[in-house]
């Protein structure tokens, strides 16, 4: 009885066996049958997955790391994030085009933009300065030499009103110039008592002509009275102030030379003044004389400062990069001084009927500018762009390279310049089918990198396999011997 169990149980297993044999035959001929016909494996898998309508895997790997994390097989990165599939073009794409599945565009924050027709706004912010106008500044200088004797205008900075001595001098040629003065007013008199029509006039003429000249001298009328008053010449002579204002550069001491033609100080007025905004040079294009300009200062920042553009120097400074633009300012209370700091605004009048791109979408190569344009289905292209003046809201003029309509890529050109780079490595590297067909087989994958052994189980010949093609048959030798 227990011959019998045995017999049975070693039939049995002899049955499982033949049958795992006759299975392995069948697929290895299969497989053989494929190689014969010089079609791999791989490109049978291809051409299976491509029937099933499923798209062809080139390898897989994490965008936020780079080509250091391309595999061969599905996986985790070295961030613990799982491996984003990248796939075989499905149809023929254009140079440099790149395609991302819809399906992990979420992922790398993709967002595009449509191009428009609009009109370009821009406000110019800069900063400036107020500075003093320079045609209210008056100039004190002598027309004689002398001797300054008492100085009561010594402190720069000092107030001061029209009227005002400023100074005493002592000058010869002032004394004698009071003298012929005097003589000549002695002259008039004694005319006038003669009763001598032409005498009197010739006197009277004589007189006004030494008076002018005193007066060319800067000496005031009412000294002038008060030595004809007195018939006595005056050494020092006392200088008013021409006009009100306050003291600056004063360059003189008391009973110090000065001579003649040299300034003696500078009274400054501040009822109108300038303020003086720093543009720079890509700011330039917006500025036009006659535009509004608005600034705030520190002492009052409440009030907002209004005047139009008069003058925009022909000169660049240099060293910053700046254009000196002009407004002029009434200043009635004296509250705007020279040397203030204010922030300014220049309202720019607006470009109108403009090609609009938003300046995130233009990526600076540095020897140009690229786009990347969205061409739908996942499919982006780099276009050579060319871009004019940038507005405030963040828009850019587009001057060529783009089309009213299409939509360009506003964030996550990063990631797709990546990807860009990467399928162009492996359409550079990476053998095609065709190439795979009249190469020998190889234990590399058809979307693999140089130097990366993607060695999956399904593009091997497994030791069966080879012993198969040894033989000659193409077939497990359990297959030929039909068992």
């Amino acid at each position: 009885m227990v011959a019998v169990k045995r017999t049975i149980l070693i039939g049995v297993l002899v049955a499982l066996a033949a049958g795992a044999g006759f299975l392995a035959g069948v697929e290895l001929a299969s497989s053989g049958g494929a190689r014969r016909q010089g079609i791999p494996e791989s490109t049978a898998a291809s051409a299976a997955r491509a029937a099933r309508g499923e798209r062809r895997i080139l390898y897989w790997w994490d965008p936020m790391i780079g080509p250091s994390s391309i595999s061969p097989q599905p996986g985790l990165s070295a961030m613990g994030m799982p491996l984003v599939p990248v796939y075989a073009p499905t149809g023929a794409s254009g140079r440099g085009e790149v395609t991302i599945d819809p399906a992990i565009q979420q992922s790398l924050a993709i967002e595009t933009s449509r191009v428009r027709i609009g009109s370009l706004h821009k406000n110019v912010r800069t900063v400036g300065y107020v500075r003093q106008a320079t045609p209210a500044s008056y100039a004190v200088t002598l027309r004689v030499s002398g001797w300054i004797g008492t100085l009561y205008a010594a402190t720069d900075g000092a107030a001061i009103r029209k009227g005002d001595p400023l100074f005493t001098l002592y000058s010869p040629q002032l004394l004698a110039a009071q003298g012929e003065l005097l003589a000549a007013a002695q002259n008039r008199a004694l005319a006038s008592r003669a009763r001598d029509p032409e005498s009197a006039a010739e006197a009277r003429r004589l007189y006004r002509s030494i008076g002018r000249r005193l007066l060319y001298l800067g000496v005031s009328a009412a000294q002038l009275k008060h030595i004809v008053a007195r018939r006595k010449a005056l050494q020092y002579l006392t200088f008013l102030s021409p006009a009100s204002g306050y003291l600056a550069r004063v360059s003189v001491r008391q009973h110090s030379y000065i001579q003649s033609g040299r300034p003696v100080m500078r009274i400054g007025q501040l009822g109108t003044v300038w303020l003086d905004a720093q543009v720079y040079d890509n700011q330039l294009p917006w500025v036009r004389l006659g535009e509004r300009m608005r600034a705030h200062i520190a002492s009052d920042p409440g009030r907002v400062l209004t005047g139009r553009i008069s003058f925009i120097d022909p000169d660049e400074d240099p060293r910053t990069h700046t254009v000196t633009v002009r407004a002029q300012l009434a200043n009635p209370g004296g509250l705007l001084r020279p040397g203030m700091y204010a922030l300014i605004d220049i309202a720019a009048a607006p470009l109108a009927n403009v090609l609009l791109a938003p300046a995130s979408a233009i990526i600076h190569t540095g020897t140009g500018e690229v786009a990347l344009l969205a061409q739908g289905h996942g499919r982006f292209m780099p276009r050579t762009v060319t871009t004019g003046l940038t507005g405030s809201d963040g828009t850019v003029q587009v001057l060529s390279g783009l089309k009213a309509g299409e939509r360009v890529v506003t964030s996550g050109q990063f990631l797709i310049d990546v990807e860009s780079n990467m399928s162009e490595l492996t359409s550079k590297f990476a053998p095609r089918e065709r190439s795979i067909q009249r190469a020998a087989p190889s234990g590399a994958m058809g979307g693999s990198l140089p130097g990366m052994q993607m060695s999956p189980a399904g593009h091997q010949q497994s030791s069966a396999a080879k012993t198969a093609t040894r033989g000659g048959a193409g077939t497990h030798p359990a297959a030929r011997s039909g068992g």
